[in-house]
């Protein structure tokens, strides 16, 4: 199954990808920022308790040396020395809780605040006590100084593994990076290939086949390629290239029609005034009026004719001009069949209209080219002869005129086509005169009238003709 893909799809696709894809690097970017945020985070707490952790020991290892000397000098500055490293030292060991970083760290931690206060307890009791010796204090010392290389050791190692793990995330972003920039441009290549088979191209086509379009060109195709706007596009384009082309050949073709309908009255118009020469006498009265009934007659054919062609070019510019006034349908109705009785000695014209007056507001002259048309097609078309009934009835807010004949009838595949400019039914163009503007013009007026005309027929039975016309609203209605 064939999917045919929309201007809008194909805009909503591009802008969603679009989106899609900055989505994934805004995602990516926020991710990996985080995560690099927070390994500095930590790192800079492992510097920071790596310092602290250097410090306590800087802060015991003073403190021990100015112990040592003070016993040896007795000097009191070694004192006052001493109490700045035991400041520090409670200080530092304030300062390295700030920054644990697991249970291990803690634990090493609170070992050597123990250690470092025994430490300095011991010290405390020696001096005040007045001994020397210091192996009780240096083993409490050395307890607190290996606590504190822990300390340093297990900082420094959070710090390779962060390290290592920023390595990584920073390689995880560069590959990221290169496949979304990959991507980017992949898409980019798609979105214009997108655009140039689905819009450029298609709209390429179309533009040279405007410009190859004139009157009496053929075979200007647009191929119906690319978006589904663009198919509708070349589809209507095509479409209407066909209808104009056969346009031309109906319009040929009724010049021809015309040429050869005229030849026929033309002839005998020709023929009529052959009898009267200057080089020979006067033809008898009584074949003289013949001759004149003959001229009249195709005079006037020729002359519906003519008005039929001023009418269709009035309507195809738009200057069919009405002149609307209420009337009574029924008179309009009587006097169309009584013009038409006696127009032929084969058929019988039958009226059948209600008993109590039908209002409808409507051009008479108009309605009336439209009702002796079709009563002109009803008598033409039964060449047999038989009965043409005309018959006028209501339904809700309309009045429906039927004309009705026993003729030759209409197939259905030609029931709509007699409705259009210069077309006739196949089957009797050859045989029964006529242009084929009759019916086109009389849909015309019907449907400026607002109404519709519309046609039931078999084949050999003959037709009826029907056409709507709207009701005057009567008064309380």
């Amino acid at each position: 199954m064939r999917v045919t893909l929309s201007l809008r799809s194909l805009l909503t696709g591009v802008a969603g990808a679009i989106l899609l894809l900055a989505l994934a690097i805004s995602t990516a970017l926020v991710t990996i920022t985080k995560r690099m945020e927070r390994d500095s985070l930590q790192l800079g707490q492992t510097v920071e308790s790596v310092r602290a952790a250097e410090e306590i020991e800087i802060a015991l290892l003073l403190h021990s040396h100015e112990q040592q000397l003070l016993e040896l000098t007795g000097d009191a500055i070694h004192a006052t020395v001493m109490s700045d490293a035991e400041k520090n030292l409670q200080h530092w060991l304030t300062e390295a809780r700030k920054f644990i970083g697991s249970s291990e760290e803690a634990s090493i931690l609170q070992e050597l605040t123990r250690n470092s206060t025994e430490y300095l307890a011991i010290e405390q009791r020696l001096r005040s006590q007045g001994r020397t010796s210091i192996a009780e204090s240096l083993q409490s010392l050395d307890k607190a100084l290996d606590n504190s290389k822990r300390l340093v050791k297990i900082n420094i190692d959070d710090a390779r593994r962060v390290a290592e793990e920023t390595r990584q995330w920073d390689e995880l972003a560069n590959r990221l990076g290169l496949i979304l920039v990959t991507a980017l441009f992949l898409g980019l290549g798609v979105v214009l290939w997108s655009i140039r088979r689905y819009a450029y191209q298609p709209l390429l086509s179309i533009r040279d086949a405007l410009v190859d379009f004139r009157p009496g060109a053929r075979d200007i195709a647009v191929p119906e390629t690319g978006a589904l706007e663009l198919r509708e596009i070349a589809r209507e384009f095509n479409d209407m290239a066909r209808r104009l082309a056969h346009h031309r050949e109906v319009q040929l073709g009724f010049i021809a029609g015309v040429a050869h309908d005229l030849r026929n009255p033309l002839s005998a118009l020709k023929l009529s005034a052959a009898t009267v020469r200057q080089d020979r006498p006067l033809p008898p009265e009584d074949k003289l009026r013949e001759r004149f009934v003959i001229v009249i007659r195709q005079v006037e054919r020729i002359e519906r004719m003519v008005e039929d062609l001023l009418d269709t070019a009035r309507i195809e510019a738009g200057k069919l001009e009405l002149r609307m006034e209420e009337h009574d349908l029924r008179g309009l109705l009587q006097e169309g069949i009584a013009l038409h009785e006696e127009t032929s000695s084969h058929h019988t014209l039958v009226l059948q209209v209600p008993e109590e007056p039908v209002l409808v507001r409507y051009d008479s002259t108009r309605i009336s080219q439209v009702l002796n048309n079709l009563v002109n097609n009803a008598i033409k078309y039964s060449p047999e002869g038989g009965q043409v009934r005309v018959a006028l009835s209501t339904e809700g807010d309309s009045a429906w005129v039927a004309v009705t004949d026993s003729g030759v009838g209409i197939p259905e595949s030609e029931r709509e086509s007699i409705f259009e400019p210069f077309r006739r039914s196949a089957a009797t163009r050859d045989t029964i005169p006529g242009v084929g503007l009759g019916l086109a013009v009389s849909r015309r007026i019907i449907e400026a009238h607002g109404g519709q005309i519309e046609v039931e027929s078999t084949p050999g039975a003959g037709s009826t003709f029907r056409f709507r016309l709207p009701l005057e609203p009567r008064p309380g209605t």
